[in-house]
C-alpha cells in the first residue's frame, strides 16, 4: 500500500492505494480510497476498505463472467475470433474462414452454448465430414486448425479454461477412394491434351487461349498471372518477376485489387522460353494496338484504358478469374476437368518428365511444401518408370 497526499479546499486529504492479484485470472487489480488521516489507525482502515473494494470488484467481475458464460454461444466465440483474425490475413484467407465458420455452425445445434460444446462434439464434426461425409483432406484439416483457433482464442478472453483436448485432436488420413485416385491423376494434361485443349479455347476466345498457354509454360499462378505488369517483365533478359497477385473477389468494373503474392517464397523471378516470350510481346502490342486505335475513334477500341497490365480484355482491366474459369468449363478434354490451375501442374509434369529436380521446380512455381509439387511430381515419375518397363519388354539382342 502506497500513501499521496494532496490538497484541496477542505484541507488535506491522503489517497490509499493497492494492487491485488486475481488468483483465477492472474490480472492486477488496482484500488484505492481517500481519507483525511494518515495516522496509524486510518492506515489499518484503510487497509481494510481496499481489501473490501477489491473484493467487491473482484466478485462483480466474476458476476458479469458468469453472467456472459450463461448466455455466450459458439456462433459468437466464432464471429469474434474472425474479427480479431481479420486483420492480419488476406481476403482469400478471410473468406476461406468464413467457409470453415459455417461448416462447424452448420454441424451444431443452432445457438449452442460455448460451455456445452465439448471436444467430443468437435471430434464428431470433424471426423463425420472426413469419414463419412467424404471431404477432402485438406479441407477438414483446415476446418480443425481453425476451430483450434476459435478455441485459443477463447481461452484468451477469459471464456474457457483448459482446451487441451482439443488441441489433441488429430485427423488421420484414411484410404484414397478410387475416384479421390482419379482426380489426383487428372491435374495435369498431357502434350496432347493441352494442344487439343488450347485448340478448343482459342475458337472460344483467342486472347484467354494464350494466357492459359503462357501459364503452363511459366506454371504461374492465375493470380500472379492477371497482376503481370510491364515493369514485372524484362524481354532482354528474357524473365518476368512475381511480386503480387489480383484477388480473386475482384468483379468486373471493380477497382483493382492487387495484393501481396500468396507467401515469402512465392516471390520470384522466372526465365522463359522463346514462346513464353512471344506472348507477352503479342499481348504488348495488341494492347497498344487498342489504345491508339481507342484514341482515334474506334469504336471496338473505346473502352480501353491502358493501366499497366499485360494480360487483360478489351477495357485494358486484367481478366476475371471466375470468366476465365467459366470459358474453360466449355473445354472438353475427357476424364479431366479444366480450370485455371490445371495449366500450372502441367508446367511441373512437363518440367517432371524432363527429369528437372523436385527442388527446382519448386523454386520456380513458387512452392515451400514439397507435398503440393510431389502430388504431380510423383504421379509423372511413376508413368515415367511405367513407360520404361514397357520399353525394356520391347528391348531384344
Amino acid at each position: 500500500m502506497w500513501i499521496t497526499e494532496k490538497q484541496n479546499g477542505k484541507g488535506t486529504r491522503y489517497m490509499y492505494r493497492e494492487r491485488f492479484q486475481d488468483e483465477q485470472t492472474g490480472k492486477n487489480i488496482a484500488v484505492s480510497v481517500t481519507l483525511n488521516s494518515n495516522s496509524r489507525h486510518a492506515q489499518k482502515m484503510a487497509r481494510e476498505m481496499l481489501w473490501n473494494k477489491f473484493q467487491k470488484k473482484v466478485n462483480g467481475s466474476r458476476e458479469e463472467k458468469a453472467a456472459l458464460l450463461e448466455s455466450l454461444t459458439l456462433e459468437t466465440v466464432c464471429r469474434e475470433w474472425q474479427e480479431v483474425s481479420d486483420l492480419t490475413v488476406k481476403e482469400i484467407t478471410r473468406r476461406n474462414h468464413l467457409t470453415y465458420i459455417r461448416r462447424i455452425l452448420i454441424s451444431t445445434a443452432p445457438g449452442l452454448l460455448l460451455r456445452d460444446f465439448t471436444p467430443t462434439i468437435a471430434e464428431k464434426i470433424i471426423f463425420t465430414m472426413y469419414y463419412l461425409d467424404k471431404f477432402s483432406y485438406y479441407y477438414v484439416q483446415s476446418t480443425l486448425v481453425t476451430l483450434k483457433a476459435v478455441m485459443r482464442f477463447a481461452k484468451k478472453a477469459g471464456y474457457i479454461g483448459d482446451i487441451s483436448d482439443f488441441e489433441s485432436i488429430r485427423l488421420k488420413r484414411r484410404p484414397a477412394t478410387p475416384e479421390e485416385l482419379a482426380k489426383r491423376t487428372n491435374k495435369f494434361l498431357d502434350h496432347d491434351e493441352l494442344k487439343e485443349c488450347l485448340s478448343q479455347l482459342s475458337r472460344i476466345n483467342y486472347r484467354v487461349s494464350l494466357a492459359m498457354e503462357f501459364v503452363s509454360l511459366t506454371g504461374l499462378r492465375i493470380g500472379e498471372l492477371l497482376a503481370l505488369r510491364r515493369q514485372d517483365i524484362d524481354l532482354d533478359k528474357k524473365q518476368i518477376s512475381v511480386t503480387g497477385t489480383l484477388v480473386n473477389t475482384r468483379k468486373n468494373g471493380d477497382e483493382l485489387q492487387r495484393g501481396t503474392p500468396k507467401n515469402i517464397y512465392s516471390y520470384r523471378t522466372i526465365d522463359l522460353n522463346k514462346r513464353a516470350v512471344q506472348i507477352l510481346e503479342w499481348f504488348i502490342t495488341d494492347n497498344k494496338r487498342q489504345e491508339q486505335w481507342g484514341r482515334r475513334g474506334n469504336s471496338l477500341c473505346s473502352n480501353y484504358k491502358d493501366r499497366g497490365y499485360i494480360f487483360t480484355t478489351n477495357t485494358g482491366m486484367p481478366y476475371n478469374m471466375q470468366y476465365i474459369n467459366k470459358l474453360l468449363r466449355q473445354i472438353d478434354i475427357p476424364g479431366k476437368h479444366i480450370t485455371t490451375h490445371i495449366f500450372r501442374h502441367t508446367h511441373i509434369s512437363m518440367l517432371a518428365s524432363m527429369g528437372v529436380p523436385l527442388k527446382a521446380i519448386m523454386k520456380r512455381v513458387g512452392h515451400n511444401d514439397p507435398n503440393t509439387t510431389l502430388a504431380v511430381y510423383t504421379h509423372v515419375t511413376e508413368s515415367m518408370e511405367k513407360q520404361l518397363q514397357d520399353s525394356l519388354e520391347k528391348l531384344t539382342v
